[in-house]
């Protein structure tokens, strides 16, 4: 490992193109900006600048906020302005670092942190094994405190390092890693930004010494992630492939904000050394986009990790991997019910394997046959070995995905209040699966359900939660919705609603904002009553939305306008641009129902026929109504929208 400082000037590539074959890393002052690698024989034709250009090219131009197409050439040479495009520091996180019988590995770690120019506003070392070395490394630092956790376990080492802190963010470090001096500040930076919950950094080899820490590094990928930084959110879970989650940074230099701990919560003991293997950091990722909080990786702080110096232990480690990827997918479909989570566990990563074998084994047998040159060889016996004994926690796919704060699907559809739910009212179930899509799984305790009206969906949603319905009509008060327990009812107008800042932790707007000529002072006071950190929950028709939906209705039903009149409407509904300037920016969850095949039963539920004659109808189309529903993805295309904001903190 050569680590070159271009703010210097360009390198003597002689001084260490001598020693055989390097990686080099290229920084501009503390700033790292690539890596090449270069071999025993000599650098590659054409001049070292050229080369060092395009390694670096992209992460400076996504420093300076350009195309790489418009970076300066001397004298304006955009390597100079670098050192405006670096972090915004904040208040610095507590530090934790989990350990199990490393106390050589814990205090070099402990030392680097301690001459760094970064200080945590806590340090705290969780020990998971011999109580003894660890408490006497410890010891040895004034301003670090020592936990003992008895059963081990990585995630439950970490769950104690949050319960044993104060600060509003948590670093974690691994105790076989130490720190580029200004690592902290920079892990810390994004969280400047409220909508940040959790933030990776770059994790660089410390060394490469051995074979076996040249085949973690260059054959099995390492622990660094490139040198672009990158925001990832709910959309990182959408396609027809389950995430790569992994891609979001490595738990050996990352940091949690404590709130998104308490959201969405810690991390998943079933999970991570100890226990199924690993995965447990990349799961809580997953489980913090898919509730819509949002991670950011920042290569700016740098840590340097040691990977294992011999093939033995990189194959216990490679298998420990492997069996612990495959349980986390199988924790994340009994959270989500993702099945691109079983899709990657039953067929994606068995053919991976295969493969990988095959290739594998080819190149093996030309290295014996000497018609190439040995290379680094991938321990796929250990993947595949990891893989079966992943398969052993299926059980984990079907398990309780834990404690529930909304209800479940099923029961929360079989309250339908409209009449007939599974005939006329059929749509308002589809309304209210796409509502409970975009819902947050999150404790909730003061909930204002504006414009509820006789429904009490709120209630239905969050049967724990206290529900405050504010209506203009008053005659909805001696609703039975209203009148349950934890439900009050208040007479009042969504545009001045007579209720404190931040009184409630969430707000819903159920086909409501439609009807309100001001809309935008509804939208206004939901955010000035949502506590920081609290959610708001809108459904309404979108600009697809006519009735009827389809020209061959036409005869037997209202015309658009006859609808809006009816429901008292004064717009026909929103386009997901129209929402996110309502309330300030993109949902964090969004999902449309009522699409052009179960359009079919709303308009004929909604038509001048008999209602005899409607049942009969709704009934005949049932087949195409239900098909409709069931392959109803949560972004395809409908007439109308359920979406969800999670107000930032402040």
């Amino acid at each position: 490992m050569v680590h070159v400082d271009l703010s210097r000037g360009l390198p003597d590539a002689g001084s260490w193109t001598s020693r055989g074959d390097v990686r080099v890393v290229w920084w501009y002052g503390d700033l790292p900006l690539g890596q090449d690698d270069f071999n025993r024989h000599g650098l590659p034709p054409g001049p070292l600048a050229d080369q060092i250009a395009h390694t670096v090219r992209d992460p400076v131009a996504d420093r300076l906020g350009v195309s790489p197409e418009h970076l300066g050439e001397p004298p304006d040479h955009p390597l100079a302005r670098l050192d405006l495009a670096c972090a915004v520091p904040i208040a610095l996180p507590a530090l934790a670092i989990c350990t199990r019988d490393r106390p050589r590995e814990l205090e070099r770690c402990l030392r680097s942190v301690q001459e760094a120019v970064d200080r945590p506003s806590e340090i705290v070392v969780v020990d998971n094994g011999e109580e003894e070395a660890t408490r006497g490394v410890v010891s040895r630092f004034a301003s670090v405190r020592y936990v003992r956790v008895e059963r081990p376990g990585l995630s439950r080492a970490r769950n104690a390092a949050v319960a044993a802190t104060s600060s509003e963010v948590i670093a974690f470090l691994d105790d076989d890693a130490v720190v580029h001096p200004r690592w902290l500040t920079r892990l810390a930076a994004p969280f400047a930004d409220p909508a940040v919950q959790a933030t990776t950094g770059l994790v660089l080899p410390a060394e490469l010494a051995t074979e076996a820490q040249l085949v973690f590094e260059t054959v099995l990928g390492g622990l660094g992630r490139g040198f672009r930084p990158h925001r990832f959110d709910q959309t990182f879970l959408d396609g027809r492939q389950a995430p790569r989650v992994w891609r979001i940074g490595a738990g050996a230099n990352m940091a949690v904000r404590r709130e998104a701990l308490e959201w969405v919560g810690g991390f998943d003991e079933r999970l991570g050394a100890g226990a199924a293997g690993c995965s447990e950091d990349s799961e809580f990722w997953y489980r913090l986009l898919a509730h819509g909080g949002v991670c950011v990786y920042e290569p700016a702080s740098v840590v340097f990790h040691y990977h294992r110096r011999d093939l033995s232990a990189l194959s216990q480690q490679t298998r420990a991997y492997s069996r612990g990827h495959v349980a986390a997918l199988f924790v994340q479909f009994a959270r989500f019910r993702h099945v691109n989570n079983l899709k990657r566990a039953g067929l994606a990563l068995p053919g991976s394997l295969l493969r990988r074998g095959v290739l594998e084994g080819a190149t093996r047998a030309l290295v014996r046959a000497r018609l190439t040159p040995p290379v680094p060889q991938r321990p796929v016996g250990a993947e595949i070995r990891g893989y079966i004994g992943g398969l052993t926690h299926l059980p984990l796919a079907f398990a309780p995905p834990g404690p529930r704060h909304k209800a479940p699907l099923r029961s929360f559809l079989a309250q339908n209040p409209f009449p007939r739910p599974l005939t006329l009212g059929f749509f308002y179930r589809e309304k209210m699966r796409a509502i409970h899509r975009v819902a947050p799984d999150v404790p909730l305790q003061r909930i204002l359900e504006v414009g509820g009206g006789r429904s009490g969906l709120a209630k239905m949603l969050y049967p724990r939660s206290h529900v405050t319905t504010v209506d203009s009509d008053p005659d909805h008060a001696q609703s039975a919705a209203n009148r349950g327990p934890d439900v009050e009812f208040v007479l009042g107008d969504a545009t001045a609603l007579p209720f404190a800042d931040g009184a409630f932790d969430a707000v819903t707007l159920l086909d409501v904002l439609e009807h309100i000529p001001d809309d935008a002072a509804a939208a206004a006071e939901a955010r000035r009553v949502v506590r920081p950190g609290g959610w708001v929950l809108v459904s309404s028709p979108n600009l697809r939305w006519r009735s009827p939906y389809h020209a061959f209705m036409r005869p037997i039903c209202p015309t658009s306008e006859q609808m809006m009149e009816r429901w008292q409407h004064v717009r026909v509904g929103y386009d997901p641009d129209d929402l996110a300037r309502l309330f300030g920016a993109p949902p964090a969850a969004s999902a449309d129902f009522i699409n052009p095949a179960t359009v079919v039963g709303h308009d004929l539920a909604f038509s001048a026929l008999p209602d005899a004659v409607k049942r009969v109808a709704v009934m005949a189309i049932s087949p195409l109504t239900w098909g409709g529903y069931l392959l109803q993805p949560r972004h395809g295309r409908g007439t109308e929208t359920a979406a969800s904001w999670r107000i930032p903190s402040r």
